[in-house]
């Protein structure tokens, strides 16, 4: 049987609620504590003392520890710092931690990376490649570093470049991710001189550890001309010696005529170097004859880079015409039956092709009755025809061999033509304009040209102003290269002529092209001995004319130039081009200006 419960009566229950405490109730409040690192704030670099400072928080701990890699570095005490000398810690990275300790309670704050770093940065990638000889202008300068560097420490003073031992003005930038540095040179880089970046050992990485020795500078060359587009070095056989004229694509391709003769047949080939090898368009020659050679030829092309082609096309009794066909893409296309304005004149010769301004193509030529007129002739393709460009003009001479007319036009749209005056025992070049559809001589003065070698350089300057270049005789034996600038009424020498080197036998082949600013540009070759010839270029500063001469021209071999050595393609690049031969070898040679 269960005992009742007892009561308690009312008076009792009073009394025990207001009696006094008497049994101490202890405290269970927790404690609470925080210790963060304060420095260094993130990841830290170091190769010697590192400086660490804590920040504690909360109740007063225990004991205040500094962890490193999970292990107790340091037991600290206010104000919490500690001076870490890593000097004898492994390289790489650690992982330092603080935390408070009461009793047997742990707090721990957050990871900080510390890098120990003793290893000196190197330069493991240069551009320019050092030693480097064809650099253009505008490639990059850049030195990709083995690791992250300081960036504070990239400046102009740290990084000196120079050319041809003199500083250039020059901004320095840091890639973010610390490694690649970047030089923008300013005025001063130019061809043609050795060029030096100088790394100096201010250039530290992120645990102050300098750049090596080895790394500290390289050099390479910024030459006046570099290798260009794809026909530079194309092996022209013996019987493909006989080039008649090249061009070059948007893209660098070559394209040539090509003139092959064999037990009295004749063809007339256009080609185009690709892959390391030339292919002939449309798969066959585009002219042929069994009544004589093809004396002269001109190439050009359209905006697609499909040529058009003029060549004089032999006939009987001693006539022969002038015809042109255009490449469609997939054939062969006349324009026109042929080329002439006078049928009296049975003997037409020495096509020259360039764009009117009209986008339509233009061609200039000679017409001769074989006796003793020779008459300089113009037109331009208009829809279906050749349009004549006025009336032909006496070409001042006999020969209906060296006229060889070219024909440019001006800013302004003036078609003006410079062609060779027969003579002996020389010839002269002379040039006309077509103003008020009359051809009207620029002065009648004679620029004497060797009869050996009838070329005829045109170009025109940055005011319009037509420009000659051409062969004129020393009196010593030998030829200097005379330039001269039409002045309104009369032509006047454009600076001193230039004179061939000590030891010439022969100086062949002037060549004159101006750039999209219309500065003018001369190439000729200077012959010292049978076995070494040198091309020779120069540019017209403004006051004389400067050499722009490079190694690389100099060959153990001759060299062959003719009046297309230099020339402006259709997207402003202005090239030099010559046949080399070398170990019985021709080979075309392709440069283009470095700027």
């Amino acid at each position: 049987m269960i005992p009742p419960r007892p009561v308690l009566l009312p008076w009792v229950v009073a009394v025990l609620l207001s009696a006094p405490a008497c049994i101490e109730v202890p405290d269970i409040t927790p404690v609470q504590g925080e210790a963060r690192i304060r420095t260094p704030e993130g990841t830290a670099y170091t190769k010697g003392v590192l400086d660490i400072g804590l920040e504690v928080t909360g109740h007063r701990p225990d004991r205040v520890e500094l962890l490193r890699d999970g292990e107790v570095l340091a037991v600290l005490e206010s104000p919490y710092t500690y001076a870490w000398d890593t000097t004898g810690e492994t390289e790489g990275e650690h992982r330092l931690r603080a935390r408070v300790v009461f009793g047997e309670t742990v707090f721990s704050g957050e990871e900080r990376v510390v890098v120990v770093d003793r290893t000196a940065p190197q330069v493991v990638s240069r551009a320019p490649e050092p030693g480097a000889q064809d650099v253009w202008v505008k490639s990059p300068i850049q030195a990709v570093f083995s690791e992250p560097m300081k960036v504070d420490t990239m400046t102009s003073a740290s990084v000196r470049l120079t050319v041809g031992g003199v500083d250039v003005v020059r901004t320095v930038s840091l890639s973010g991710d610390g490694k690649t540095l970047t030089v923008v040179p300013g005025a001063g880089y130019a061809p043609s001189h050795p060029v030096q970046l100088v790394l100096t050992e201010q250039l530290v990485d992120l645990a102050g550890n300098s750049l090596t020795t080895e790394s500290a500078d390289w050099d390479w060359t910024i030459p006046f001309w570099i290798p260009w587009g794809t026909g530079d070095g194309a092996l022209l056989s013996a019987r493909d010696s006989s080039m008649k004229s090249h061009a070059f694509d948007a893209t660098g391709n070559l394209l040539a005529i090509w003139n092959l003769s064999d037990n009295g047949s004749h063809w007339l080939y256009v080609k185009r170097y690709e892959n390391g090898e030339w292919k002939t368009y449309g798969q066959t020659h585009f002219a042929s004859s069994n009544q004589g050679v093809f004396l002269d030829s001109s190439l050009i092309l359209d905006s697609a880079g499909n040529p058009i082609v003029a060549w004089t096309q032999p006939g009987s009794s001693s006539s022969s015409t002038v015809q042109v066909k255009r490449w469609t893409g997939t054939q062969w296309e006349p324009l026109g039956a042929r080329v002439e304005v006078d049928a009296a004149m049975p003997q037409k010769a020495h096509p020259h092709l360039e764009w009117a301004p009209s986008g339509q193509p233009a061609i200039a030529w000679s017409e001769s009755d074989v006796i003793e007129t020779t008459t300089v002739c113009a037109a331009e393709w208009v829809t279906s025809n050749w349009r004549p460009l006025g009336n032909c003009f006496d070409a001042r001479g006999t020969s209906n061999y060296s006229t060889n007319p070219v024909l440019k036009y001006t800013r302004s749209k003036v078609p003006t033509i410079a062609w060779v005056a027969a003579g002996s025992p020389e010839h002269a070049v002379h040039v006309s304009q077509f103003v008020d559809n009359t051809w009207t001589v620029l002065d009648a003065e004679d620029h004497n040209i060797r009869i050996n070698d009838p070329y005829v350089s045109l170009a025109l300057g940055p005011t319009d102003q037509p420009i000659l270049t051409w062969l004129a005789d020393t009196g010593s034996g030998n030829d200097c290269v005379a330039t001269e600038n039409w002045f309104d009424s009369y032509w006047a020498l454009l600076g001193s002529p230039q004179l061939p080197p000590a030891g010439t036998i022969t100086t062949t082949g002037p060549a004159l092209e101006t750039d999209s600013t219309g500065t003018p540009f001369i190439a000729w070759t200077s012959t010292v001995t049978s076995t070494d010839s040198r091309l020779r270029t120069s540019r017209w500063t403004g006051l004389n004319w400067e050499s722009l001469e490079d190694a690389s021209f100099k060959v153990e071999g001759r060299v062959f130039t003719n009046q297309h050595t230099l020339q402006q393609t259709s997207t402003g690049e202005l090239v030099l081009s010559w046949r080399q031969l070398l170990l019985s070898e021709y080979r075309m040679r392709v440069r283009r200006l470095n700027r």
